[in-house]
């Protein structure tokens, strides 16, 4: 027994040492380009011709582990103008700590990001906190979309009692005790906890990120809430793609019964980390782009 439970931490450890070599991989080799905009350095990356998409990753988390491991980015660029950038306070792009710097300056630098690459209108796909973002986009800047999708997030009535697990978050990245309150809220429902795995991937993300510049982060998250109203009266077309085994997939429900315009695409066995890989996800990408893509 104490053998399997050696063996059993030993690949448990490995496995995080290669997917953690993996991830500075992409997070160190794609150069890229940076711009200055209000006391931001923002870095970023394209690749590609034609109309633009522009991504935006998740929280804690990087441009390449969101969209260069899974591949979106690459399968993209092969038939638009795709850009993906480092959100404020990770990757390569200025940290803040304090909340002000944070919630709507998120949507504020796509829009400065945008500017600088002289693109009047985009697609704009987000996932996870880049969902959140993207719904933001959507309420503040709708001119500026030719559709959004925003993926792995959601939208309630009540986000001070559904999504109280932004506190949970901060206290818990203030306190010293890492991101273990969103590993463990991530975990897919009916399986056994993988208390093990969450504590190494917890050690990694507290390494590998700014924890203070994190519960920053979460302190402003109430910033990127949207009105029922906007979203009834929204007319770009969006896009809702979530796993059913992710914990955003009620919100993202509660999200397409209150938006016009919005089609919501469900990934059955997927939860937070492997919707985003599921093949279903890109083939619902490419062909919401498609029928949403100006002919020239």
């Amino acid at each position: 027994m104490a053998i399997t439970i050696i063996i059993s931490t030993v690949v448990l450890l490995l496995s995080a040492v290669a997917a953690l070599a993996a991830y500075l991989w992409f997070l160190w080799s794609r150069s890229g380009a940076c711009f200055e905009s209000d006391g931001l350095r923002l870095h970023y990356v394209e690749k590609g011709t034609g109309t633009p998409v522009i991504l935006v990753h998740g929280f804690a988390i990087t441009l390449g582990g969101n969209w260069f491991l899974p591949h979106i980015f690459q399968r993209l660029a092969r038939e638009y103008r795709v850009i993906a950038f480092d959100n404020r306070g990770h990757g390569r792009s200025t940290r803040f700590y304090k909340p002000e710097d944070y919630g709507t300056r998120f949507v504020e630098d796509i829009i400065r990001l945008m500017d600088h690459l002289n693109i009047e209108k985009a697609h704009v796909i987000g996932y996870s906190l880049g969902g959140f973002i993207t719904l933001k986009l959507i309420e503040m800047y709708p001119e500026r979309l030719l559709s959004a999708a925003p993926c792995g997030a959601g939208w309630t009535q009540d986000p001070e009692k559904e999504l109280v697990i932004s506190e949970k978050i901060a206290t818990s990245l203030e306190g010293g005790t890492g991101f273990l309150p969103l590993l463990e809220w991530l975990e897919p429902p009916g399986k056994p906890k993988r208390k093990r795995m969450i504590a190494v991937i917890n050690a990694f993300m507290c390494w590998l990120f700014d924890v203070k510049a994190m519960a920053a982060i979460m302190r402003s998250f109430h910033q990127l809430m949207v009105s029922e109203e906007a979203l009834r009266a929204n007319k770009v077309p969006a896009l809702a793609i979530v796993g059913g085994k992710d914990p955003f997939c009620k919100f993202a429900k509660q999200l397409a019964e209150v938006t016009s315009n919005l089609e919501l695409v469900i990934v059955p066995n997927g939860d937070h980390g492997t919707t985003v890989i599921s093949g279903k996800t890109i083939r619902a990408l490419r062909k919401f782009l498609e029928e949403h893509t100006p002919s020239d």
